[in-house]
């Protein structure tokens, strides 16, 4: 069957079933997308399918783009698929969506800029979307906030930043699929939220609250213009770990007071607007059910056991800490000890800046760590940058690495949820990762700082860690 026939034929088909419905706050999202869009979006899916068109994952997008730096004109013949996961239909979005990779368990999500209001009617919770990118830019509405983001244009006052989609742009660049999926929130941990991949993210948080200084407030203060930050907690050991909802000043919940429990929270993972900071942001007041009481921390002299402490004050170049692990994989850069003018003491320090190296992979490993002795064991540390630029540092756990660095990609290692410090964060100021627990974990375990640079060694940039401490009881 020749392509105009099929298109035709599946037309047809489509014209004669009614498209199911979806509740999308008491509006009625159809399923039948009308004759004219229904064939844009066939003969697209057929251009991928006849490799006309190349069919790429948000992720892998995203990875051509570094934040801060100049938005990229996208000049090739690229496509990409997301679940649209944000609404505007309750005020607290403006002429934006977010979408992901999937409906359930994503791995990436990002914004597209639309000069479209009310576009919950078009581009619901669920709908699926295809975005032919030839011609348009990805980069940031805020450079440096670290929000990828799809745009029309550049802005005439930066161009270092993008502008919308113009409705003239979406009619040729943004199709819908005639399915809307069910949207799943996926669970994190409440000290992984700092993680830059969750942004763009319907995520969901439990045994959360806001703060209890808030009581009686409402989501957005009367005396702001346009939005206002919350923050909520968590109790994570021995501290209450902290974030925030921003809630804009045209929500139609802006001015409902906060729940005074403890609970859950469904929103999408985005920073601020001065990029500062990252937030929560809500589709809907209903996004929040807190029927339970507040948590209470432990108390640090709970933990009287310290299995690990390392302020790094006795090491000096290259690090060399009896019984611990200073491996390059790749590269030419070790971790180093490092003299903070601001913190007034040593550090470890890994960088890759202008290494000459193609590629940079680091590993600051400790010593061996027996956790079976004990009931319960909270791990601390403290991250600076300085440009990070677009390298990652990671902390891993492995029950079953044996110490020997040609197995070290053999054995298990397991991201530890730690908040560790990025672009946003000041560098003057070392960030503290939150107590997170290794109760789960058995045996003797080892805990890694991996240092990853993106490739372009001309931008790769610095880490620092600090004040490394497992408490136990």
């Amino acid at each position: 069957m020749n392509l105009k026939s099929n298109i035709i034929g599946i037309i047809g088909s489509i014209s004669l079933i009614i498209g199911g419905c979806v509740n999308d706050n008491d509006f009625s999202v159809p399923e039948n997308l009308g004759a004219e869009e229904n064939t844009k979006q066939l003969l697209l899916l057929d251009s991928i399918t006849s490799n006309l068109l190349e069919l790429k994952s948000i992720s892998d997008l995203k990875k051509l783009y570094v934040s801060g730096s100049n938005p990229l004109k996208i000049v090739s013949n690229i496509v990409i698929k997301g679940y649209v996961i944000s609404s505007d239909a309750k005020g607290n979005y403006f002429r934006e969506f977010y979408m992901q990779d999937s409906p359930e368990n994503p791995t990436s999500g990002i914004k597209i800029a639309i000069n479209l209001t009310s576009s919950y009617n078009k581009y619901n919770v669920g709908r699926e979307v295809y975005i032919r990118l030839k011609g348009l830019y990805l980069g940031e509405i805020n450079s440096g906030d670290g929000v990828f983001t799809i745009g029309g244009s550049l802005k005439l006052t930066n161009v270092k930043e993008v502008e919308s989609i113009s409705q003239n742009q979406l009619k040729n660049h943004v199709f819908r699929a005639p399915n809307t999926a069910i949207i799943v929130p996926k669970k994190i941990p409440f000290g992984d939220l700092d993680n830059t991949a969750n942004i763009g993210i319907f995520v969901q948080l439990e045994n959360t609250s806001f703060a209890k200084n808030l009581k009686g407030k409402t989501f957005v203060d009367p005396l702001e213009d346009f939005d206002t930050k919350r923050t909520i907690v968590t109790c994570l050991g021995p501290s209450f770990a902290t974030s925030f909802i921003e809630t804009s000043a045209f929500a139609n919940f802006a001015n409902n007071a906060l729940p005074t429990g403890s609970g859950t929270i469904n929103a999408v993972v985005s920073r601020d607007y001065a990029g500062k900071f990252t937030v929560l942001v809500l589709n809907e007041v209903e996004d929040i059910e807190m029927n339970n009481q507040h948590c209470i921390p432990s108390n640090l002299s709970d933990f009287p056991l310290i299995l690990l402490k390392q302020d790094f004050e006795n090491t000096t170049r290259i690090i060399q800490i009896p019984d611990w692990t200073n491996f390059v994989e790749k590269g030419s850069k070790p971790w180093r000890a490092y003299d903070d003018a601001n913190s007034l003491s040593r550090a470890a320090r890994v960088n890759s800046f202008r290494s000459g190296d193609d590629h940079t992979v680091s590993w600051l490993i400790t010593k061996a760590i027996n956790v079976n002795n004990t009931t319960e064991e909270y791990l601390s540390f403290e991250t600076s940058t300085s440009f990070a630029d677009a390298s990652i540092l990671e902390v891993l756990i492995s029950e079953d690495w044996k110490g020997d660095t040609s197995k070290i990609n053999e054995a298990n290692w397991q991201k530890l949820p730690a908040r560790i410090a990025g672009n946003n964060d000041d560098f003057n100021i070392f960030k503290h990762s939150t107590f997170i627990n290794l109760s789960l974990y058995s045996g003797t375990v080892y805990i890694a700082f991996k240092y990853s640079g993106n490739e372009k060694e001309d931008f790769d940039g610095t880490y620092e860690v600090d004040n490394i401490v497992i408490h136990a009881k």
